[in-house]
């Protein structure tokens, strides 16, 4: 989308006709202080974000390993399948899933997305742990709906094609974006075709570029190296703003940066952790995406990618093709656009 600006010559507008800056909102979460990256606003402008929307009507898959759905900071935030009645042993809506109430194991091949690995449910609180709810942590949209769809197992190990079927299963589901913080070395034919479709349906994919420290312009990892025009690939910087020692780089391939040194977020069994990685870093590009996303609905999948990509902070020369992630300064497009 292009957003043409008209100069007017004839001066200044009065004080009183200009927008109104948004002023910066802070959570009541009583651990958002220790959210580094959230917190004081100086990272990539959470705070101020926040002022201008906070996320709802947006639903983010996690194609990961499950999520814990009890958690006191997601359960509020869980999607539901409006066209299932639970628990009755019907496939109500014809997806040939019976009560996929809350998403779908395709490990277990059952309607029971519970995390058995502890990622997905950290990943699943970076996007969207319910904020200002006066329970420990925030997310970083804090009202979007969270879509468990389990593709890892209790071992981290990810079929290539539990992976392609859990990206069906999630666009065929309506997520309006999809985050996938796996990576490996095999672009397999059959979680291929899944990505186009998820581009032909105009699903935004954030993905994680991986966490072996090495230039996947040079040797690929799978599916941050493949290239569809609705796929975000995300590296991760450490708390100083430089790259992470353990992240993946590209300088052709990899699209933006973001936080992923020692992020609180929600722990499996209903507690909280740290983790690091490139994993943690996608999973708070997924939640910018969701924020803008609900801040400006009309964006398709494109748009929205250009929207985060084009407000990225090129304060530093970084091994990649784009810049680190400025929530505000995204949120700030959109809100140009509506």
């Amino acid at each position: 989308m292009t957003l043409m600006v008209v100069v007017l010559a004839c001066g200044a507008l009065p004080a009183t006709a200009q927008p109104a800056r948004p002023s910066a909102r802070v959570p009541d979460d009583p651990r958002f202080a220790q959210q580094w990256q959230l917190s004081h606003d100086g990272v990539m402008g959470a705070e101020r974000a926040w002022g201008m929307g906070r996320g709802g009507a947006v639903t983010v898959a996690i194609v990961d390993s499950g999520v814990d759905m009890t958690h006191p900071d997601l359960v509020a935030n869980l999607w539901t399948n409006p066209g299932e009645v639970p628990g009755n042993g019907v496939d109500d809506d014809g997806d040939g899933h019976v009560d996929d109430v809350h998403g779908w194991d395709m490990i277990g091949n059952d309607a029971d997305p519970s995390d058995d690995n502890g990622h997905g449910t950290s990943i699943a609180g970076v996007v969207a742990a319910r904020g200002d709810n006066g329970i420990g942590v925030a997310g970083v949209a804090w009202r979007a709906r969270i879509m468990p769809v389990k593709v890892v197992d209790a071992n981290a190990s990810a079929p290539s094609a539990a992976i392609a079927d859990g990206v069906r299963y999630a666009v065929a589901h309506g997520a309006d974006i999809m985050l996938l913080a796996l990576a490996g070395t095999d672009p397999g034919a059959y979680l291929q075709d899944a990505l186009q479709a998820a581009s032909d349906a105009g699903v935004l994919v954030v993905c994680a570029a991986g966490n072996g420290g090495r230039d996947i312009d040079a040797v690929p990892e799978y599916p941050a190296s493949f290239a569809f025009p609705n796929l975000v690939r995300v590296a991760a910087t450490a708390r100083d703003g430089s790259m992470s020692a353990l992240s993946n780089v590209g300088p052709h391939t990899v699209d933006i940066a973001a936080p992923g040194d020692s992020i609180l977020s929600t722990r499996m069994g209903g507690g909280y952790e740290r983790r690091s990685g490139t994993s943690l870093a996608a999973a708070t590009v997924a939640g910018a995406a969701a924020l803008v996303a609900a801040a400006t609905p009309s964006l398709d999948a494109v748009e929205l990618r250009a929207a985060l990509l084009g407000t990225a902070r090129h304060r530093r020369r970084l091994p990649i093709a784009g810049g680190t992630l400025d929530l505000a300064r995204a949120m700030r497009r959109a809100r140009a656009l509506t």
